[in-house]
């Protein structure tokens, strides 16, 4: 397992709305901000080993993260290879997030053919473990990356805890974290394992007006309403479907989404580290809904 300080505070992201020297002035205000980890994810937009790549110059002191890098998207040897050749580029600041994506993504965007999730996960992070790679290492103590495995329910948040470096969950609330948490704490004791790092994501709608919150809110949310992965995580979260059929009900989004001022997303940051996460990654929703608002990362830096 590698010891790595995510901060207690962190960015997530796409970045695909700007260009790439603004995702360079991005991650440098960030940097500058005193945020701990700068988050991008995978989806049809930008390839996130790339993105980083393209940015790791801009940055000397925040870590770098994939969230997350589907396992469909390259196989085992290959995400090795690109793991470590940041991890060497940034001197031991990169963080890989791995996932399995969702059947939508995997079969109809890439191809394959999408079952067990959980054995999938299993096999490839033990594919990672045991893969080649002859390369330069970055200057120690960074060792290797941490790994962080996307995970909502049981087994996978078991097996992120024993197999990998901890959890990143996705859309969660504050009393969701709290079972997480105790589930990861079981895991690891069971195995006897180190502790498991507990990331999650907060994504945060600033603005004065509640109403103009809340359009840019749904306007994030408005892809994941479809998604079957979700449904059944709001199911446990006491959700039901009326909660997510368009445009989602407030209810779901003052849940998933702080929608409201500054002191309103400090209160929510406290109740997350309260339930037990080591690590909130912000993302700051513009009015249309993009995922880098700069007035929002700097309004709640510190």
């Amino acid at each position: 397992m590698t010891d790595l300080d995510l901060g207690r505070l962190g960015l997530w992201g796409h970045l695909d709305s700007l260009s790439i020297a603004e995702s360079r002035d991005y991650a440098r205000r960030a940097d500058e901000l005193g945020y701990g980890t700068l988050w991008v994810a995978e989806t049809v937009g930008r390839e996130p080993f790339a993105l980083l790549a393209g940015i790791a110059e801009a940055t000397t002191t925040m870590k770098l993260g994939t969230s997350i890098a589907s396992i469909w998207a390259r196989d085992a040897q290959t995400t090795r290879m690109a793991a470590m050749t940041i991890h060497e580029m940034t001197e031991g600041r990169f963080v890989l997030g791995l996932g399995v994506s969702h059947p939508h993504l995997a079969e109809k965007l890439r191809g394959h053919h999408f079952d067990r999730p959980l054995t999938r996960m299993r096999e490839y992070l033990a594919a990672y473990r045991s893969a080649i790679y002859k390369g330069p290492m970055p200057p120690q103590p960074a060792g290797e990356p941490l790994i962080l495995v996307a995970a909502l329910r049981e087994r996978m948040l078991a097996l992120a805890a024993v197999e990998a470096d901890g959890a990143f969950p996705y859309l969660v609330t504050p009393e969701r974290i709290a079972e997480m948490r105790t589930l990861l704490d079981g895991a690891v004791a069971s195995a006897d394992a180190p502790r498991a790092t507990l990331a999650v994501t907060m994504p945060v709608a600033l603005y004065d007006d509640a109403d103009q919150a809340r359009v840019a809110a749904r306007a994030y949310l408005a892809p994941y309403l479809r998604t079957p992965t979700y449904h059944a995580s709001w199911e446990l979260q006491g959700f039901e479907a009326a909660d997510w059929e368009k445009p989602g009900s407030d209810r779901l989004v003052d849940a998933m989404v702080v929608v409201g001022g500054v002191d309103d997303v400090r209160a929510r940051i406290a109740e997350f580290v309260a339930a037990g996460a080591d690590h909130v990654a912000i993302i700051p929703i513009g009015p249309d809904g993009v995922s880098e608002h700069v007035a929002t990362l700097e309004a709640l830096a510190g």
